[in-house]
C-alpha cells in the first residue's frame, strides 16, 4: 500500500494540533521532559489518530495557498485546549500567591523552571500538589482525548472563533480567579484574624515587640490552615477540573 501526498499532508497536520495542545497544556509542556519525547509522544498518538481522522477528511485541499491557513487553524485548536486547562494551574498559583504574600513569603521564593519565573514556596507547593491530582485524576488522559474528540465538531480547515467561543475563553478566566479565591481562602481569613489579634495586643500591651512576635505567629498559623484546608484543596480541585473538561469541550462545540 503507498502513501499518498495526502495522507502525508493530513499525517502533517494532525501531528501540528497534538504538539501545539502538548507545548501548551499543564504536564506536557514542562521543560522538565525532552523535546525529543514530546516530539515522540506527539508523533506517536497522531500515527494512531491519523485512522480515525482519514475517514473524516477524504479530501482536504492542501496546496501553496490554503497551507498557511490550515497550519494556523490547527495550531489555535490545539493551544487552545490546552491553554483552557492551563486557566485551571494559573487559578493555584494565584491562590498561593495570596496566602504566600499575606504569610510573609514574599522574598522567600524559588526559580520554577516550568514558568521561568520566581514563585513563592506556598504557590511552589500548591502547585507540585495540583500537578500530582491532575495526574492521579487522568486529567492528562483527558487532554488527548479532547483533542481526539475536537476533530467532531473543529474538522481540518473548519475552525473560527466565533462569540459563543469568546464569551466562554472569559467565563473560565473568571472561573480561574474564583477559584484562588476559594483554595486561599481558609489561610485568607485565619491571617487576618491574627492580624487583628496582634493589633488588640499591640494596643493593649504597647511594651511588647510586635513585629518579633507576629511574623513567626503568622507563618505558623498560614501553615497550619494549608496542612488543615488540603482536604478542602482536593475536594476543590477535584470538582473545578470537572467543570473545566466540561467547559473545554463545550468550547470546542461552539468554535
Amino acid at each position: 500500500m503507498s502513501i499518498t501526498e495526502h495522507q502525508i499532508y493530513l499525517f502533517f497536520l494532525i501531528l501540528v494540533r497534538m504538539s501545539s495542545m502538548m507545548v501548551s497544556a499543564p504536564i506536557f509542556s514542562d521543560r522538565g521532559i525532552p523535546v525529543r519525547v514530546k516530539i515522540g509522544l506527539a508523533g506517536i498518538i497522531s500515527i494512531l489518530l491519523f485512522p480515525l481522522v482519514d475517514q473524516q477528511h477524504p479530501q482536504i485541499g492542501f496546496n501553496h495557498l490554503t497551507a498557511l491557513g490550515l497550519i494556523m487553524g490547527e495550531m489555535f485548536t490545539g493551544i487552545l485546549i490546552g491553554f483552557g486547562m492551563g486557566l485551571l494551574f494559573a487559578g493555584i498559583r494565584l491562590a498561593g500567591e495570596y496566602v504566600g504574600v499575606d504569610m510573609g513569603f514574599s522574598m522567600a521564593q524559588v526559580f520554577d523552571p516550568t514558568y521561568s519565573q520566581n514563585l513563592s514556596v506556598i504557590t511552589s507547593f500548591k502547585g507540585i500538589l495540583a500537578m500530582l491530582l491532575f495526574l492521579i485524576l487522568n486529567g492528562h488522559h483527558f487532554l488527548i482525548e479532547a483533542v481526539v474528540y475536537s476533530y467532531r465538531f473543529v474538522p481540518i480547515g473548519g475552525w473560527s472563533l466565533s462569540n459563543l467561543a469568546i464569551e466562554k475563553l472569559i467565563l473560565m478566566s473568571t472561573k480561574m480567579f474564583l477559584l484562588g479565591i476559594k483554595i486561599a481562602a481558609p489561610a485568607l481569613v485565619a491571617l487576618f484574624l491574627t492580624s487583628v489579634a496582634m493589633g488588640v495586643i499591640a494596643r493593649t500591651v504597647p511594651q511588647m515587640n510586635i513585629f518579633f512576635v507576629g511574623f513567626p505567629l503568622r507563618i505558623f498559623v498560614g501553615l497550619t490552615f494549608i496542612a488543615l484546608g488540603l482536604p478542602l484543596f482536593v475536594y476543590v480541585f477535584r470538582n473545578v477540573l470537572m467543570e473545566f473538561q466540561k467547559d473545554i469541550l463545550h468550547l470546542l462545540k461552539v468554535l
